[in-house]
């Protein structure tokens, strides 16, 4: 057999599946958070985009610009950021003497196997998305300021409003 067919064949047995006995998981937030920040920002973005231009009478393709890089920020270090954070710290606290691995676990949203207090974690997700809604609109209002005073353009509107306009529609 040539070599070029080893490697191809060594090369497709690497990329079947193995069975695995592990106790894989993950945190829940984090899988739920960035879905919603990374499958909805087409709708986000379209939204935003439209609601700025209305507000500040800028062109399509400037109001996309700044809405684009907001979003880009604000999924960053809230969308993605903030829950790898809480999952990375909870994961330290997972080691605790049990109850209060427990707890970390929950807090941190830790879905696996055998996982304590597995049927809160959806509420709990929800009570952290509704956190991370709040960053989200503080971190989006602070990026704004910073880059309208970078780019000399001086809102005729409340950023408030806006901010706050955008995220309920788009939610």
């Amino acid at each position: 057999m040539e070599p070029k067919n080893k490697a191809l064949i060594i090369l497709l047995l690497a990329c079947l599946p193995t069975v695995a006995y592990a106790n894989g998981g993950g945190p829940l937030l984090l899988f739920i958070s960035g879905s919603a920040f990374i499958f909805g920002q087409v709708w986000i973005l379209f939204i935003e985009t439209l609601l700025l231009k209305k507000a500040s009478g800028l062109n399509t393709k400037t109001t996309f610009k700044h809405v684009f890089f907001a979003n880009l920020v604000s999924t960053i270090i809230v969308g993605l950021g903030f829950p790898f954070l809480l999952a990375a710290i909870t994961a330290f606290g997972m080691e605790l003497p049990q109850p209060y691995g427990g707890y970390a676990s929950a807090l941190g949203t830790w879905i696996y196997d055998s996982a304590p207090y597995i049927k809160y974690l959806g509420y709990i997700s929800l009570a952290w998305l509704l956190v991370t809604f709040i960053l989200t609109v503080f971190c989006e209002k602070a990026f704004y300021k910073w880059y309208w005073r970078k780019v000399d353009f001086t809102p005729s509107f409340s950023i408030n409003k806006f901010i706050w306009q955008a995220h309920a529609v788009c939610g």
